[in-house]
């Protein structure tokens, strides 16, 4: 059967686990936020603060399995709960250019009768992660020369981008000082040689982590250096490299959507 929507769970495409299978919709929960309140006991009686997050995002989608045969609808019902399962990266046709990520499961589709064998069936997805669509694609910058400057434009509406950065040495080369908007990450104490590699990304899209040749320099990251390097999303953003020797950067990250 032809579905109008696509529905992709990491590489696999929900309407090629059965040929008698039809998804009927896809539709969007509005972003569910969160409002934490500072404890006024950690601030010796200053006025607290209310801080807006958005704590989830939910996808919903229904389907049809056009099988008379209840054994067989069960079985094909059972696969499409396993495929779920798997969670993972979800990709839909009416969000192009965009994903989710660190999607699970949160509700399984379930045969409620044997007799009523078309009855719509429903799967929920939900992220609590980092609950933004991101971009498939990278903003891309590159940079070369002992200081080099420019500027990285992100695209989407919302959030902070995380910015990773793959730097080889030209030269020998013992500090490094990058700069993207406000944040800043600032080593000493290197001992890069010329095409030594540095990778400046994230574990689990969340914690920093800076490597030589695989291993890690975090240790030579200065105490007043920021604890991630972020871009605004939806803007153009300043990127500047101080070195102590020539290097050459590839800069990029992946904006973030309501």
């Amino acid at each position: 059967m032809r579905s109008r929507y696509r529905v992709r769970l990491g590489d696999v495409h929900l309407d090629t686990l059965d040929k008698n299978l039809m998804i009927l919709d896809v539709s969007h929960s509005p972003m569910q936020p969160r409002i934490q309140q500072t404890n006024t006991a950690d601030l010796n009686g200053y006025e607290p603060s209310d801080e807006a997050y958005i704590e989830k995002t939910t996808v919903t989608v229904t389907f049809e399995l056009h099988i008379y045969d209840i054994a067989k609808r069960n079985e094909a019902c059972q696969k499409v709960n396993a495929w779920a399962q798997a969670g993972g990266s979800l990709r839909v046709n009416e969000r192009s250019g965009q994903y989710l990520r660190w999607v699970r499961c949160a509700r399984y589709a379930n045969i409620a009768s044997a007799r009523n064998w078309t009855d719509p069936l429903t799967l929920v997805f939900e992220t609590t992660y980092v609950p933004y669509w991101t971009s498939t694609t990278d903003s891309t910058l590159t940079l070369t020369g002992k200081a080099p400057k420019g500027n990285l434009s992100v695209d989407g509406n919302t959030g902070n981008a995380l910015v990773l950065a793959t730097i080889t040495a030209q030269a020998n080369v013992t500090s490094i000082q990058i700069t993207a908007g406000s944040t800043t990450l600032k080593l000493t104490g290197l001992s890069m040689k010329n095409k030594d590699v540095m990778e400046i990304d994230y574990v689990h899209s969340r914690y920093l982590r800076i490597r030589v040749n695989g291993k890690s320099v975090m240790g030579n990251l200065n105490a007043s250096s920021s604890d991630l390097l972020t871009v605004p999303c939806g803007a153009k953003t300043a990127i500047a490299i101080s070195a102590s020797g020539k290097v050459k950067a590839a800069i990029r990250a992946r904006g973030y959507w309501l």
